[in-house]
């Protein structure tokens, strides 16, 4: 396997946990959805901070091409 592909497989890995993640916080009480994930961390300056470094490292890396 070449590290273009182990790199694409990874991220599609982290993407369906993730998903299987949000879809299992949507059905019952436990871990927080997405959407109240970045709620809780936009009331604070540093967590305003890092969802826009977040933001920012995932255009430079997926949409700057």
């Amino acid at each position: 396997m070449s590290g273009t592909a182990a790199g694409v497989a990874g991220v599609v890995c982290l993407l369906l946990a993730g998903l299987a993640v949000e879809a299992w916080a949507r059905c019952r009480p436990g871990p927080a959805t997405a959407a109240q994930a970045v709620g809780a961390a936009m009331r604070t300056a540093a967590g305003r901070a890092a969802v826009l470094l977040a933001w920012l490292w995932l255009g430079v890396h997926f949409l700057a091409r």
